[in-house]
Parts: structure tokens; sequence; C-alpha cells
């Protein structure tokens, strides 16, 4: 088995490594295709989602799923946020990447700053050094007044709903494209890691439930969780490849070249620990 997840997990560094070559060029700061500040945050957030990526098929070769897991999540959410804010017009994507880079975290720093004011209430010595990274988190109350002057309570729960990772699968699902829509089925699986993620009696039972199978279902299920996770990160990966190509102006056609290189040796292998998890899951328990 610790062949197995060497193997998956190499070929699958290596395919997110030739995504990433590909990306280069166009998340380069000397590219002018795209407007600076579109290109500037479309590169930090690719650039993101591939070290964690890196990160995710390193926990799968030491044989750790589910914390795997977790990362795929983020890298999922990241893809998508990625494909999302670039689809569209010039004037479209402009707006989006605004929301993103600078309007969300305005709100979320004046989030930051009611907690950062009631924990320096709480402390005895709030003016210690040590509590210095939360001080410098307060923010002016006139700025905090401005932009609740300028963005309502209702404005900014709307710009925050559209940005989840719900919204986006919402707005896809009205889109039109097919491809779009097909998103929307990731919902299920977001849901279900969300509950490793916040460590809740499903996700903690999950994990027990594994650990409770015999010898080969635990095996099996081993082998077809790490496969699916594996499978993701190559999908995210020339997800975030072909959404940036395409708002570049270039051609995709590469991407399927990349994809067949690994048909065989990657994507069969991983389709067949799928195929045997069900196999013996459904035998096991009829």
């Amino acid at each position: 088995m610790e062949r197995v997840f060497k193997s998956w997990s190499g070929l699958a560094s290596h395919l997110i490594g030739e995504c990433f070559d590909l990306a280069k060029p166009f998340i380069d700061s000397n590219h002018q295709e795209l407007d600076p500040l579109v290109r500037f945050v479309a590169a930090q957030l690719f650039i993101d989602c591939h070290l964690s990526s890196e990160s995710v098929l390193l926990l799968v070769r030491e044989q750790k799923e589910w914390d795997a897991d977790l990362i795929s999540r983020a890298v999922m959410e990241g893809s998508l946020k990625l494909t999302y804010m670039l689809d569209g017009s010039a004037e479209e994507v402009k707006t989006k990447v605004h929301e993103y880079w600078n309007l969300l975290p305005q709100f979320s720093a004046i989030k930051h700053s009611e907690r950062a004011k009631r924990f320096l209430e709480e402390v005895p010595n709030p003016e210690n050094p040590e509590w210095k990274p939360f001080r410098d988190l307060i923010i002016d109350d006139s700025e905090i007044s401005t932009t609740r002057a300028t963005y309502s309570r209702q404005e900014r729960k709307v710009l925050e709903e559209k940005w989840s990772f719900t919204g986006i699968c919402k707005s896809f699902a009205k889109s039109g494209n097919d491809g779009l829509k097909a998103f929307v089925h990731l919902a299920h699986g977001y849901g279900m890691s969300s509950h490793l993620l916040h460590k809740d009696a499903d996700g903690v039972g999950m994990v027990w439930e594994r650990f409770g199978r015999d010898a080969e279902r635990q095996a099996v299920v081993k082998l077809g969780h790490s496969a699916r996770v594996v499978s993701d990160i190559c999908t995210f990966a020339l997800l975030r490849a072909f959404t940036l190509l395409r708002a570049c102006s270039q051609p995709t056609q590469v991407l399927r070249e990349i994809e067949a290189r690994y048909a065989a040796s990657l994507f069969a292998e991983l389709a067949k620990a799928g195929q045997r998890f069900t196999e013996v899951e459904y035998d096991a328990r009829t």
C-alpha cells in the first residue's frame, strides 16, 4: 500500500506541476493580457491553491487521507473562487476582483477589530507587548463608520453570501453554462468535509467507524478515499489552468494533452481504487 500512495502522489505532483508551469507566463508580473490588479490577485490565489495542493499530496503519501481531505476542501473552494472571479466580461472580472481583494477583507477587518477590542478588555494588562498583534487589529471608529455608511448591513451580507461556496454554486447553477453547472455537485463533498473540519459528532464518527471495519474493508476504503482526494487535486489543478488560459484568450488543448499523458498511469489506477471500494463496500453490506 505504501508503494501505491507514493506512486499516486508522485504522479499527481508532476501533473499539477505541469499545470503550474503552463500558467507561469500568465501570472508573471510582466504579463499584460490582464488588468494589473486582476493578474496580481489571480496569481496569488492560483499560487496559494497550488502550494496547498502540494501539501495534500504529501499527506496522501504519508497515508494521512483525513487531513489531506481537509486541505483539499480549501483547494476546492479556492479553485472555484478563481473560476468564478475570472468568468465574465473584463469589467465584470474587475468588479469581482475588487470585491474579493478589497471589499470583503474590509468587512472582515471590522469583525476582527471588534473581537480584538473585546479580548483586550478582558486581559489584565492590555498594553503589554505580547498583546500588540491584537492592538494592531483595532480600526479607528471613523473608518468603521465610513464603511458602514457606505455599505449597509444587508449589502455586506449579500456580498459575503455571494462569495461563499454556496453562493458561488448558486451562481454557477444559474449561469446557463453546463461546465459551470457541473460544479454544483461538489456541494455534497464540501458539506461532508465540513464535519471533519469542525470536529463535530459526524466528523469524529466517520473516523471512528473507519477503524471499526475489518482489515480488508479498511484497506479498500483507505485506498478509495485517497484516490478520490488525489483525483480532486488533479482536477482542480486542470480547472485552474483552464480558467487562467481562457481568461487570457489562450488555447486550452494542451490541458487535454497533459491529462492524456496521465490517463493510464494515474487516472485509470485511481478509478480502479474507487471501483474496488464500491464492490467491497456494497458486497459487505448485502
